[in-house]
């Protein structure tokens, strides 16, 4: 097994003798158990199985480190679908706030894993009861497959717990691989010759879209596929966030993963079908039907008509986003605009957009030590720029000079825009470069150099712009990270060349004009990341816009800070900190970069209690993101604002929280950046 020195903070608190019996009594259901004693118990932490050579089926969590606080256990499927949700639920205190990205970190990564988890199924294929065991990887990356030795650990555990005999089934062709060549004590499943099996039964339309393993993660972040694809991949991923309208996986997958968890959630065909990207080579880019049956599979074309009311099927309830004001160009300081009531807060929306006028909000109502100084450029200048700016592009009459604002609007009532997503790729990819390269007016820049030299006291301090739409950072559409911020330098603006490096900052080896910063916030308005999360949530595009939040711009800063004022994955009111060293994202960390997670209790305003959960795993030894003393500052400041920050949307079920982030500055000094409501 792994024995690396991993994110605990020292040794693991102790969870009881038998944790599972204990969360179960906390949370009312039967969570989980260590022994699965007989076949009663295991009829009851086990599901049907869809798969042709299983009969039940659940997943395990086995430790994979000293860090672990948890032993081996079976989780009971029937009330926890995912690990995840069972490790957030039962122990919050261990895994708090745990994302999807932290929980695969924790499972797969070499280097950081504390655990391996898998499924446990009852094999229909074999002549004696015999249960077998996959343990998860990531297929795109070899250095995740577990070892010989890590999956005989596993193995004579699990054997010791459970009432069947039981056999290793490699879940990857990477796992499959490495099997082939082991010398084993234990047995190894294959696959009986099995070329075809349905998971999540039924039909789903959209384009067929072919890509590898390797090819997925990019594919994801770079929003290259949504909800109006079908994936048909080599190789079972771990997992695919992004909706989609079906799946076809070139290698087993399992009732349980992740894909089809999801898939099962929103009633889209998920299905393994052997040699999948060859079968399904003719089918590529075109628009389909697909059908996973229960013992055979289909593809057939599908009219746009089809496509429409399929998708109009699955999508959540559209998402009404504020009216913006294009009429007011005046900018507004943080600290003057009106908020005393909502009908002002609802007028500071419509001109300035949802970060503005929360941070308005908000900075109203705390001490000045945790503010940033800003100002904000309403809607009007966004509105003005997209009327005033053209570019030549076709439209259906041939190329001809079109405003971008022609342009959207066009493009929204367009067919092969609206249903194919590689035309809807390309042409927001060409709009983006446009009006990188367009000309905001001239009066708004000499006004705004004007403002940012009086508000900084010089033209050589750097700013940053941030998004300020109107489709973000409300309850029921947070737009987390789907919009841009850039830095921008009034001395860069100024001066007679565009060479590098920047006036306000040697160490940037461009010059940061206003017109760049401000055209490329402008421009993510129509990111396809950002155009296909609006497109899920039914939000209409042509009433969405682009406000600025103009606030100082940070460098060197000791730390990065979310700050939820209570739970967001399970019931525990306690607030959740989670922070990582100097520059270094929290929101949108990357694979394997996991924060420093901490709990406090506040009361009356005041942290009493501080628990340290999980270390940053850029952090070594004793050494902290946050002191006692900066989480104590936080937790109170925190309390403040909790008590006094005004929510004017309604929450029909859930729990109201807060989603905060902070900056420790390079000088110490704990600022906040941005709130938004949360609803658990």
């Amino acid at each position: 097994m792994i024995l690396a020195a991993l994110l605990a903070c020292g040794e693991p608190d102790p969870v009881g003798v038998d944790p599972c019996a204990e969360v179960s009594q906390a949370l009312g259901v039967l969570a989980c158990m260590h022994e699965v004693a007989d076949e009663e118990a295991w009829e009851t932490l086990s599901i049907d199985a869809a798969a042709i050579d299983r009969t039940r089926e659940t997943k395990y969590l086995f430790p994979a480190s000293e860090a672990a606080a948890l032993p081996t256990l079976v989780v009971n499927t029937n009330a926890f679908a995912l690990h995840r949700e069972l490790m957030a639920e039962g122990w919050p205190e261990l895994f708090p706030a745990l994302t999807d990205t932290e929980y695969t970190t924790l499972v797969t990564d070499p280097e950081l894993r504390q655990y391996f988890s898998g499924e446990l199924f009852s094999l229909a294929l074999t002549d004696e009861a015999m249960l077998g065991f996959t343990i998860w990887d990531d297929p795109a990356r070899i250095e995740t497959a577990p070892t010989y030795d890590e999956v005989r650990a596993i193995y004579t555990e699990l054997a010791e717990r459970l009432p069947a005999p039981l056999t290793f089934v490699p879940n990857s062709s990477q796992q499959r691989e490495a099997a082939a060549l082991w010398n084993a004590d234990f047995p190894i499943y294959g696959d009986h010759g099995i070329t075809y099996e349905a998971y999540t039964t039924g039909e789903g339309i959209g384009t067929l879209r072919l890509l590898s393993i390797d090819e997925l993660e990019a594919a994801s972040i770079d929003a290259d596929f949504g909800y109006q694809d079908i994936l048909v991949l080599d190789e079972a991923p771990l997992d695919v966030e992004r909706v989609i309208s079906g799946s076809i996986t070139g290698t087993r997958q399992g009732e349980l993963s992740h894909l089809n968890v999801r898939s099962a959630a929103r009633g889209t065909p998920n299905c393994y079908l052997k040699d999948a990207h060859t079968q399904l080579a003719p089918w590529e880019g075109q628009r389909v039907r697909l059908r996973c049956g229960a013992s055979g599979w289909s593809v057939e074309p599908a009219t746009e008509d089809e496509a429409a009311a399929w998708w109009d099927a699955i999508r959540p309830d559209p998402v009404e986003i504020p009216a913006i004001d294009a009429d007011t160009t005046v900018f507004a300081d943080l600290l003057e605009i009106p908020t005393d009531t909502d009908a002002a807060r609802a007028a500071a929306l419509a001109r300035y957009g949802a970060k503005g006028a929360n941070l308005a909000t908000l900075y109203q109502r705390i001490d000045a030590e945790h503010q940033l100084d800003g100002f904000l450029i309403p809607f009007a200048w966004y509105e003005r720029f997209m009327e005033d700016n053209t570019w030549t592009v076709d439209l259906g009459d041939g190329p001809d000079e079109h405003s971008f604002s022609q342009t959207v609007q066009a493009w929204l009532s367009d067919p092969d825009f609206l249903s194919d997503g590689a035309v809807r790729r390309a042409r927001l990819a060409a709009l983006r470069a446009a009006m990188e390269d367009g000309h905001p007016d001239p009066i708004l820049l000499w006004v705004l150099s004007a403002k940012i030299t009086a508000v900084w006291g010089d033209d050589t301090t750097m700013v940053r712009f941030r998004s300020s739409s109107n489709a973000e950072d409300s309850l029921r559409f947070s737009g987390a990270g789907l919009y841009e911020s850039e830095s921008a330098c009034v001395a860069d603006s100024l001066d007679d060349d565009t060479n590098g490096p920047s006036r306000c900052d040697p160490d940037k080896d461009n010059e940061e004009t206003l017109t760049e910063a401000l055209t490329e916030v402008w421009a993510s308005l129509w990111s396809t990341a950002a155009y296909e999360e609006r497109d899920w949530y039914g939000i209409d595009h042509d009433a969405a816009s682009m406000a600025v939040l103009v606030n100082t711009r940070s460098k060197d800063e000791q730390a990065n800070i979310v700050a939820f004022t209570g739970s967001p994955t399970a019931e525990d009111e306690r607030a959740v900190i989670n922070a990582q060293l100097g520059e270094l994202d929290v929101v949108s960390a990357q694979a394997g970069i996991i924060p420093e997670k901490t709990l406090l209790t506040i009361e009356d305003g005041a942290v009493i209690d501080i628990e340290r959960v999980s270390a940053s795993s850029e952090t070594t030894g004793d050494e902290v993101v946050l002191s006692d003393a900066q989480l104590d500052e936080l937790g109170t400041v925190l309390g403040t604002i909790e008590a006094t920050y005004p929510v004017d949307e309604t929450v029909d079920d859930g729990v109201l929280l807060l989603d905060t982030e902070w900056k420790v500055l390079d000088s110490g000094r704990l600022v906040i950046k941005q709130i938004r409501p949360f609803t658990r």
